[in-house]
């Protein structure tokens, strides 16, 4: 090697001189890529259902080889439970980012759950996609069933803290639940006629007739 090149090399590793503008490539935050890809997995099921959301698709989606899909995701099964579980989980960033500007806001707490922006629209359309699954799956169901537990347990603690004490907690958490629910089948299905101000309005009304009559036996 000239001796111009060994000047700019940095110190031999295994007896190779590593020219001196060489950077290591930087390290692969592996729970991030997973992440991603259930994400990209996530948009897919939204756009065209479960099926539009192939080993494949998400790759190309993703700009990966199917290679490095099925090395993060041993099946399109596990990949369907990520990208489901990734619709819930932004559902819980707009939950906790309520709660962290007022935990005591039960309409607001609320109001995350609505298909009332891009994201939650999307979110929407991963449940409706997989809801006929659990039909016939129950690992899916068994999913499905945590995370409509979760919100119970979450709404009940925002409206014991608003309301004081209630009664019948757990009854007045699923009403509460069972109305947003409600509005949303109807707004994620028909946005041209459920804004999100028609969205909160209706919300803010079943609320206020709920919580009234929390404490009637």
């Amino acid at each position: 090697m000239p001796a111009q090149l060994l000047d700019r090399a940095k110190p031999a590793y295994n007896g190779v001189c590593i020219p001196e503008d060489y950077h290591m490539p930087a390290p692969v935050d592996h729970e991030a890529r997973r992440r991603h890809i259930a994400e990209i997995a996530a948009d897919l099921i939204a756009q065209g259902g479960m099926e539009n959301a192939t080993i494949r698709s998400v790759a190309a989606a993703a700009g990966y080889s199917t290679a490095i899909v099925t090395h993060y995701f041993a099946h399109k099964r596990e990949l369907l439970f990520w990208a489901y579980r990734a619709a819930a989980h932004s559902t819980q960033r707009r939950f906790d980012a309520a709660q962290a500007a007022d935990p005591d806001d039960l309409f607001a707490a609320l109001q995350a759950f609505l298909p009332d922006t891009p994201e939650g629209v999307r979110a929407w359309r991963v449940y409706f996609a997989f809801w006929s699954a659990t039909i016939s799956d129950p690992e899916m169901a068994a999913e499905q069933q945590w995370w409509q537990a979760n919100a119970l347990s979450i709404i009940g603690a925002v409206a014991i803290r608003q309301h004081g004490a209630i009664a019948q907690p757990d009854h007045v958490a699923r009403m509460l639940l069972t109305t947003v629910q409600g509005i949303a089948t109807q707004a994620a299905l028909d946005q041209a006629h459920w804004s999100a101000q028609r969205q909160h309005r209706l919300l803010e009304l079943q609320v206020a007739a709920i919580l009234r009559h929390a404490n009637e036996p």
